[in-house]
């Protein structure tokens, strides 16, 4: 019960072992608690996870038309990671529907080309499961794009439709105004970036998935920077200004260095080209928030085998399941919903959000005993050395693409920078 207790609470053995040590109470030691969540805990984990993912897929198969939303994590920064999560949720319920791990010595040890596999795997999951998958929203990532190209892509050519996360475009737009409004002679740009990226919210969502009407909407910023709210093809669709109000930007001249180098980034035909992905109006807020819950489980500061990181991943999908549709919370004195404020460093700026139900974790009983009748079923002692499973990447060899030499011959050849002598 304790060895499970750590892995399904997502608890690192070491830290608790070390705080047991330090309360001066017994704990099970390493080799056993490796042998019960190798052996009883990850097939049970596994399985639960099967069996609550087989309801969620019966329900997208009843459905005519499924959006899938889709983005893959990295189990370590910079580009030394080991394993891409791939998660997929259903745009309808929030629901996570799939969870592909993939290690980086199926990808022959590149973890560039790991997000690609995994979305890969996914699809052909989806494809099996017999999902009618018609719009994939994702960031844009260059390999998942020309695989969703309606002409050459392997998925786009039958007829699902490719979505771009409006989020990640507004953030990507907003690194380009902000560097623009850096250079010299165009720091007035820097003041307008925030109510530019509202603009490209609003004219994604208003626009019907019409590139026309997108692009009539978003043009028309040019003239609104200038003071220029009336113009030969259209209007501002605001309420006239109060001109009496103080004013925290300044209005841009026509044909002056900021205007032009504007102009530059909303029109630039690279960007336009991909513009209609918008226009759907997808957001992936909610999968951002669950690439962040994973944290609980698998952290990007400790090492896992990769069936014990799988296990840790789908424990994340299930308990992110089972508790996203909690109310909020409310005060017991008059009833308003509770909220809590917070701080944003990146905006400067507070913010409050609302503060939702206290989780109950009622599956994790169920998880416990299902892990505890293993143990009782399987009729023998726990073997001391784990067998790896078929799948397992480890039996495509070690992770370093070179051999590790002796460590006798490592510490012979080994000199301190402090001991040399110059």
């Amino acid at each position: 019960m304790l060895a499970s207790s750590i892995l399904l609470s997502g608890n690192n053995y070491s830290k608790v072992n070390l705080m047991f040590k330090f309360m001066n109470m017994g704990c099970v030691g390493p080799t056993t608690f490796n042998s019960i969540q190798g052996q009883y805990c990850v097939p049970a984990i596994k399985q639960y996870w099967k069996d609550e993912n087989a309801r969620g897929l019966q329900e997208l198969k009843n459905k005519e038309n499924v959006i899938l939303l889709g983005d893959g994590r990295m189990d370590s920064p910079g580009h030394c990671a080991q394993y891409c999560t791939y998660t997929t949720m259903d745009h309808d319920t929030k629901g996570i529907v799939s969870v592909i791990v993939v290690d980086k010595r199926e990808t022959d040890r590149k973890s560039a080309r790991t997000e690609k596999a995994a979305f890969q795997r996914m699809m052909t999951s989806m494809e099996a499961a017999r999902v009618p998958v018609t719009e994939v929203c994702t960031d844009a990532h260059p390999q998942i794009s020309a695989l969703m190209r309606p002409d050459t892509g392997e998925y786009g050519r039958k007829g699902i439709f490719h979505s771009l996360d409006v989020w990640h475009g507004a953030k990507n737009l907003l690194k380009k105004i902000v560097a623009a409004g850096q250079e010299r002679g165009c720091t007035e740009l820097k003041k307008w970036a925030s109510h530019i990226i509202n603009h490209f919210w609003r004219s994604c969502q208003k626009s019907g998935g019409s590139f026309e009407v997108f692009l009539t909407m978003w043009t028309g910023i040019l003239h609104h920077v200038c003071n220029n709210h009336t113009w030969a093809l259209g209007q501002c669709l605001h309420p006239p200004l109060d001109y009496t109000e103080v004013r925290t930007t300044t209005w841009l001249v026509p044909g002056s260095a900021p205007h032009n180098r504007l102009r530059e980034i909303l029109l630039d035909k690279k960007w336009l080209k991909t513009a209609h992905k918008f226009l759907r109006f997808r957001v992936t807020s909610e999968l951002e928030s669950f690439q962040n819950h994973i944290l609980m489980y698998a952290s990007k500061r400790f090492p896992f085998s990769p069936e014990v990181y799988n296990a840790r991943c789908l424990l994340a999908a299930i308990d992110y399941n089972r508790h996203k549709d909690r109310p909020v919370a409310k005060r017991k004195s008059d009833g308003e919903v509770r909220t809590h404020r917070s701080f944003q460093k990146k905006s400067d700026r507070w913010t409050y959000c609302k503060v939702k139900e206290p989780k109950e974790y009622n599956y994790i009983g169920e998880l416990q005993g299902n892990i505890v009748r293993r143990r009782i079923d399987s009729g023998r002692g726990m073997k001391r050395k784990q067998p790896m499973s078929e799948t397992d990447p480890r039996r495509l060899g070690p992770l370093p693409n070179q051999p590790a030499p002796p460590t006798a011959l490592l510490v012979q050849q080994h000199q301190s920078r402090l001991a040399l002598e110059y």
